[in-house]
């Protein structure tokens, strides 16, 4: 698998963390994954044959050519066949909410039926391997969506960028005295503004923080990690771990161990695939 990480136009930074590109070869007739809970939403467009669906139905539907999805709480399935190239964007949800009218139960939103003509362009570029021009013109795209529908980031959004920057350990009653909001008002904005109440994006932020530091290193001290993160101790640390990956810390860390798992870069956020059999049922 290649993958490469960019940064996007500075004027999107406040709304889109990175753009990535990944090419893969899948080998025998289909490769099957798993992708954990991200505490981003995801945009990509997409070349290949590729099935997706949730952990808990069996059934697979054809991923679209152009698909945004983000902030599920279970892991998400896929199974790909020959080879495959993504140009995807990773953005916060109050980007998705305002260019997109994401919501949080929207799991997956097809956009190939929104946007046809973006989407035949974007596609047509990965399939050539036309990477950069692919990039610029998701950023021209993505700043003409800003232009045209974006607003002033508000008291929910500093919000949740805190959460972001504090990795969820701070109170939402703390933030809203912050900004001098009762807890109640600020809950009503974080929802409207963000797309998702505050709990389940300090949930998922911590779990990929957790996540992200094992896949760095298995061996960290989940005591440790707990204390770090916010946890009430390593017991709460387990429970949410298997509650949103359906599997203990520890059999992620011994997976990493056995398949010399590591970060493609110093803070990985693109969801790295978990064999099927690497989590019980």
């Amino acid at each position: 698998m290649a993958y490469r990480e960019f940064l996007p136009d500075a004027r999107l930074r406040p709304l889109v963390r990175n753009y990535f590109q990944v090419s893969d070869l899948h080998h025998g007739d289909t490769e099957e994954h798993r992708f954990l809970p991200e505490r981003l939403v995801r945009l990509t467009f997409s070349v290949g044959f590729t099935w997706q669906g949730s952990l808990l139905d069996k059934a697979l539907e054809r991923m679209p050519d152009a698909l945004l999805s983000g902030l599920s709480l279970t892991p998400l399935r896929a199974v790909s066949q020959g080879v495959s190239r993504t140009l995807g964007t990773e953005i916060f949800p109050w980007a998705a909410r305002q260019l997109f009218g994401w919501e949080a139960h929207m799991l997956t939103l097809d956009l190939s039926l929104q946007y046809p003509a973006i989407t035949r362009t974007l596609v047509a570029l990965v399939e050539l391997g036309a990477w950069e021009e692919a990039r610029q013109t998701l950023d021209a795209w993505l700043l003409a969506l800003l232009a045209e529908r974006g607003r002033a980031l508000g008291s929910g959004v500093k919000a949740a960028q805190t959460l972001y920057t504090r990795l969820g350990q701070v109170k939402l009653g703390t933030l809203a005295e912050e900004l001098n909001l009762s807890q109640r008002q600020l809950e009503r904005l974080f929802a409207s503004e963000v797309g998702v109440n505050a709990k389940t994006l300090v949930r998922l932020i911590r779990f990929e923080e957790v996540h992200n530091r094992l896949l760095a290193d298995p061996g960290l001290s989940l005591a440790g990690l707990a204390y770090d993160l916010g946890f009430a101790d390593q017991a709460h640390l387990t429970r949410e771990f298997k509650a949103l990956s359906f599997m203990t810390p520890g059999l992620f860390g011994q997976f990493v161990r056995a398949r010399e798992y590591a970060p493609r870069d110093p803070h990985p956020m693109w969801p790295d695939p978990v064999p099927m059999n690497a989590v019980p049922e």
